[in-house]
């Protein structure tokens, strides 16, 4: 009877234990005024946002996958029962994916990670140069958004996490891309190739231009004479400014230190072996595996 008793009465407690209002005070945010105004803390925020390229841009898993795996260009062959991962790159392959796959999803939230990142450092007062890389870098990632998804979310720094975020598709996403990318490409470094610089945004705005007629139309796409004559105009920016030539050993230019050897570079991802790197190795180690003759 006892031993009754007592479970009644612990069961009479959970009840009120559950009613009880947690009110959590979260203690993750950096304000503003914790953040000096001379830049040298944003110098550290600019270099998370570079980091945070990584994930989505480098191996085979994200946007590579996305981008090839979904076309003829690229097949992934099963050599083990590990590469199949449970079907994966054959939903790619055949275009059956759904909003949970796992490659579609993390694509997503990963792009998207690039562009909070860069937009929440504009909040902490960065130099001209520190603004303008961060929004290129939003830019870039805004691309790859639209490019795979037709709809890029979006808001301004220090807005509402809360709330839903606002959307540009189309034309107006590769619209405000473009005024973007012009908008800061005066304040951009012309070198190092592993940071933003003038010339990473020419190719962006090329890229732009020379796509802008299948994001207005997916289906019937035109292609407009002043965007083409804009794309030739960029490119014969870059080729004349006499910092690209054909490398004499073309693998210079996918070497440790391409972003001091590799003359045909124009925008790459610094990887340092044993200090910092992301996924670089995805592409290489796929031939050496399992045996792929």
């Amino acid at each position: 009877m006892k031993k009754i008793l007592s479970a009644a009465a612990m069961l009479a407690v959970l009840q009120l234990a559950d009613s009880c209002q947690i009110n959590e005070q979260f203690q993750g945010t950096v304000r503003g005024n914790q953040i000096g105004s001379s830049g040298g803390n944003a110098t550290a925020l600019l270099d998370g946002v570079y980091l945070s390229m990584r994930s989505p841009f480098q191996g085979a898993t994200q946007v590579f996958a996305l981008s090839e795996v979904t076309t003829d260009e690229r097949l992934m062959p099963t050599r083990g029962g590990d590469w199949d991962d449970n079907g994966v790159w054959r939903q790619l392959h055949q275009h059956n994916w759904d909003a949970d796959h796992t490659q579609v999803r993390d694509a997503f939230n990963n792009l998207n990670g690039v562009v909070f990142a860069a937009t929440d450092l504009l909040r902490y007062n960065p130099t001209p140069q520190q603004a303008a890389e961060a929004r290129f870098l939003r830019a870039f990632a805004t691309y790859w958004i639209v490019d795979l998804y037709d709809q890029a979310p979006y808001r301004e720094p220090g807005e509402d996490e809360s709330l839903d975020p606002r959307v540009r598709k189309g034309t107006e996403a590769i619209d405000y891309i473009v005024s973007e990318v012009n908008a800061v490409l005066p304040n951009l470094p012309d070198a190092p190739v592993n940071r933003a610089t003038k010339d990473a945004a020419r190719c962006l705005l090329m890229k732009c231009y020379l796509n802008r007629g299948v994001y207005a139309n997916r289906q019937t796409p035109t292609f407009a004479a002043a965007d083409m004559n804009q794309v030739i105009t960029l490119a014969d920016q870059i080729i004349s400014s006499g910092r690209y030539k054909f490398a004499t050993n073309y693998f210079d230019n996918f070497a440790p230190d391409n972003s001091a050897i590799g003359t045909e570079n124009i925008f790459t991802e610094l990887n340092q072996g044993g200090v910092s790197s992301g996924a670089q190795y995805d592409l290489w180690r796929f031939i050496s595996h399992y045996n792929m003759v």
